[in-house]
C-alpha cells in the first residue's frame, strides 16, 4: 500500500503505473489534503484491447461565420507585388 499526493502523482504517473504492473496486488492511494481520494490497482482480469474513438473532423465547421472585404485584399495585391518584385505587376 502506497500513499501519494495528487500533485506528486501527476509528475510520477509512469512510475506508479510501472509499480502497479510489477506487483498486481499492490495498491496506490492518491491523496488530497492528506486524505485518500482515489485508489489505484492493477487490472487482473483479461480484458480485450481498447479501441480509441476516432476524432470527428468536420470540414467547413466555421462556414459563414467570417467575412472579409474583397476590395481590401485586391488593394493589397499591388503593395505585395511591389515588395516582392520592386514594382506593381501589370
Amino acid at each position: 500500500m502506497k500513499y501519494v499526493s495528487i500533485v506528486d502523482a501527476k509528475e510520477r504517473l509512469a512510475d506508479l503505473i510501472e509499480f502497479l504492473h510489477d506487483d498486481p496486488h499492490a495498491e496506490v492511494y492518491l491523496t488530497f489534503n492528506d486524505k485518500p481520494v482515489v485508489k489505484m490497482t492493477s487490472v487482473t482480469e483479461d480484458l480485450s484491447p481498447v479501441e480509441e474513438p476516432k476524432p470527428i473532423r468536420r470540414a467547413g465547421i466555421a462556414k459563414g461565420q467570417f467575412t472579409f472585404d474583397d476590395e481590401l485584399f485586391d488593394a493589397l495585391d499591388a503593395d505585395i507585388d511591389k515588395m516582392f518584385f520592386g514594382e506593381a505587376a501589370q
